[in-house]
């Protein structure tokens, strides 16, 4: 996944200049995704452990993405409630990594809630283009919006974690079970498919993006 991720970072920066605000915020992410991917290698290998690295990022990265359904959500509301998550999940991160599960292990409590939170965030941006009069009136079509593309692209990769995320706790909490070990593979291969799709999608975000400059 890591070197895929990569290979899209680089027209991602060579058309940069071209991003507004959100598209931009979905730049900042594939950066922190590739910076994600290079630092839980280096530590696996330096230091066998790399789980308050992946804690960390997935507080950095779900930052990122809430400023991202900040800028494309519009109601108010909602806003309020992205903003009270935000403080939310910041509280059960600390608590989760000093005390509930520790640094050394993976904290699926918080890594599960803030991924079910972003899952939230997607659904409600989705029901929002299909609600938009103005998109209606000017007879728009919704996958012709790179924003479309990124959040399914985001969607996609946030409900197949969730699923390992919570394999991952059962692991934790139940043991090394073989019925377990095997539900945490299927949905860690459908985590990396995910990220795949993931990928194609952000790509076509990315050219609907130049599509629309030309």
């Amino acid at each position: 996944m890591l070197g895929i991720e990569t290979l899209l970072l680089i027209p991602f920066a060579i058309n940069s200049r071209l991003f507004n605000k959100e598209q931009r915020i979905i730049y900042i992410y594939l950066i922190s995704a590739v910076f994600y991917g290079i630092g839980c290698e280096v530590l696996a290998r330096l230091y066998g452990n790399n789980m308050a690295f992946i804690s960390c990022m997935m507080l950095v990265q779900f930052y990122i993405l809430s400023l991202f359904y900040l800028k494309v959500l519009k109601s108010e509301k909602v806003h309020r409630y992205i903003r009270i998550l935000l403080v939310v999940c910041t509280a059960i991160f600390v608590a989760d990594i000093t005390v509930l599960e520790g640094p050394l292990k993976f904290n699926s409590i918080f890594i599960s809630i803030r991924t079910f939170v972003l899952i939230v965030y997607a659904i409600l941006f989705f029901l929002q283009l299909m609600r938009d009069e103005n998109l209606i009136e000017q007879s728009i079509f919704i996958n012709s919006l790179p924003v479309f593309w990124f959040n399914a692209g985001i969607f996609v990769e946030m409900c197949c974690s969730f699923m390992l995320n919570l394999s991952f706790n059962m692991l934790q909490q139940m043991g090394v079970q073989d019925l377990w070990i095997s539900i945490y593979r299927i949905t860690a291969a459908l985590t990396w498919i995910a990220g795949i799709i993931q990928v194609f999608l952000f790509y076509i975000g990315l050219r609907k993006i130049k599509k629309a400059k030309a």
